[in-house]
């Protein structure tokens, strides 16, 4: 009988993608410790600095994969960046879109529309633009949240949306609370994110209220409270003693509302000194006894 020789040479990487070897890096993941643990084109996890973690008194480390906060100064601007959950976004959001474009039957032009303009077909495509451009990071200033440059509708790039930031700093905060998913929404769909609520002075009060900053999707929104909280009270017990009255005066006469400061100060004058001749003129019955 016949034996079948099996050639047992080793195939490199060369001789499977040739002279790019970029291809082959990209598919393969990297071993440490004999677990693929990430690939070489994902960002590794950068986790917050030890002082921190203790000031907030987390129990767990807290890491992220976000890249888009790197090029910032980590030592003495970014503190910690927070990732979002993007599938469980895009999910939720892509759900409550259909649901939306459901309930349009109920209104024939509306849904006529939403098929004309082919709604359907960018629907999700949208839903991810729009949830994996969100970024939000703790700084020594407050809490930053970016949304950045996105396509919108059809993707063309005359329906591009701009780039929005928005800063709240940490002696403006007033509350920071979490907001647990429960029920549906639009009947079916089930509420899966968490949603943190950041109210200062300027914002709405009450449950109800306009919110300064709402973020649904974190992954650790209990770590993102901690390190507010944290943050706000080492402001607070590190903030400066109150300027005294003299320099507070001097600095407004020096602006330009110094010409209302000194009317100010002539009106109490001149008051002061009407109540000290109409005590002259009428004094007390105490004293007349």
């Amino acid at each position: 009988m016949a034996t079948t020789k099996f050639d047992t040479t080793a195939v490199s990487a060369t001789d499977v993608y040739g002279d790019d070897c970029r291809e082959y890096e990209l598919a393969t993941p990297l071993v440490v410790e004999g677990e693929a643990m990430l690939y070489l084109d994902k960002p590794a996890p950068r986790k917050l600095d030890e002082k921190y973690a203790a000031m907030a008194n987390l129990r767990h480390e807290l890491t992220w994969t976000d890249p888009y906060f790197d090029e910032e100064d980590f030592e003495n601007d970014v503190i910690a960046v927070f990732d979002f959950d993007y599938p469980a976004m895009e999910t939720f959001y892509t759900s409550m879109g259909w649901a939306t474009f459901a309930s349009t039957i109920l209104y024939t032009p509306f849904f006529v529309a939403s098929l004309l303009g082919g709604a359907p077909c960018y629907l999700r495509k949208n839903v991810e633009w729009s949830t994996r451009t969100q970024h939000v990071a703790i700084t020594h200033d407050g809490i930053r949240f970016v949304h950045d440059r996105r396509p919108c509708c059809w993707g063309l790039a005359m329906c591009d949306r701009g780039k929005s930031s928005k800063t709240v700093p940490f002696d403006k905060i007033t509350d920071c609370d979490i907001a647990e998913p429960a029920g549906n929404s639009c009947l079916c769909v089930p509420n899966i994110l968490t949603t943190v609520n950041v109210d200062t002075a300027s914002s709405g009060a009450g449950a109800e209220g306009r919110k300064e900053l709402k973020l649904a999707g974190l992954k650790d929104p209990h770590s993102f409270k901690k390190l507010v909280w944290a943050m706000k009270r080492s402001q607070r017990g590190s903030s400066a003693a109150p300027p005294s009255f003299n320099a507070v005066m001097a600095d407004r006469g020096q602006g330009n509302g110094g010409e209302e400061v000194a009317v100010l100060l002539r009106e109490i004058r001149d008051e002061l000194r009407a109540n000290n001749d109409r005590l002259q003129q009428h004094p007390p019955a105490q004293e007349l006894l």
